[in-house]
């Protein structure tokens, strides 16, 4: 098991995501921060449906959910509920990359594959690089 004494919270990182989702015209209904340390940290940003493309106008929720073990998801509505489109690896990429993503994956989603392998890394581990990346922010903040 890991040792939470030196775990970072996640709000300054979601934070700023979601002022770069709002300049790459991706607004948002609100966000909750949730998981704080030392629970598995999670983030929920519910999307406002874009003007164009297949989700125009969607009546269900868009959510972009980002959590330590996985990283960033969109969960967009399907036939059959909803449809979790991963980013990638990278637990905690650039704002502006996640924001591009969101966008290209909203807009076109036939060109954004979604990755479909297991967590990147356990929540409980003792990862001081990825605290490291997360704490960056509230430096910055």
């Amino acid at each position: 098991m890991g040792d939470y004494v030196n775990r970072t919270d996640h709000q300054h990182y979601v934070d700023v995501v979601v002022r770069e989702l709002d300049e790459t015209g991706l607004p948002n209904e609100g966000y909750a921060i949730t998981g704080r340390p030392p629970a598995v940290r999670t983030a929920t940003v519910s999307l406002t449906p874009p003007e164009e493309g297949p989700f125009a106008d969607d009546e269900q929720g868009l959510e972009l959910v980002w959590d330590e073990a996985y990283g960033w998801v969109l969960r967009l509505p399907a036939e059959a509920g909803t449809s979790d489109w991963f980013m990638g690896t990278d637990l905690v990429p650039s704002p502006e990359s996640v924001a591009r993503w969101a966008d290209m994956v909203l807009h076109h989603p036939h060109l954004t594959p979604s990755r479909d392998d297991g967590p990147t890394r356990l929540p409980e581990s003792d990862d001081p690089a990825f605290e490291e990346r997360l704490a960056a922010y509230a430096v910055s903040a």
